[in-house]
């Protein structure tokens, strides 16, 4: 089963750290993303519309096995997101 584990971040540097911490760990099968809700954001990190819910903070979104979930869930939350989820992605 594949789970997506996002982490919401009120600095977009703890959330560039959160994605290098995760490219260290050579995390199976990850496919890692950036959202902001801010049209000035550096290149590579997706611009996404602003729900209130991120208010401008980075939010760093990891699709990901299950088995590896907690591993990825351990290593965002080292930078001490403001809020972490995870979720089945459903298919279909």
């Amino acid at each position: 089963m594949i789970e997506v584990v996002t982490a919401v971040y009120e600095a977009a540097s703890a959330a560039e750290l959160a994605v290098k911490d995760l490219e260290v760990a050579r995390v199976p099968s990850a496919v890692i993303r950036q959202f902001v809700s801010d049209d000035a954001a550096p290149e590579g990190v997706l611009e996404v519309s602003n729900h209130g819910s991120t208010g401008g903070a980075t939010v760093v979104a990891v699709t990901v096995e299950d088995r590896h979930a907690s591993a990825v869930m351990e290593i965002l939350g080292m930078q001490a997101p403001i809020s972490m989820r995870e979720v089945p992605l459903s298919v279909g």
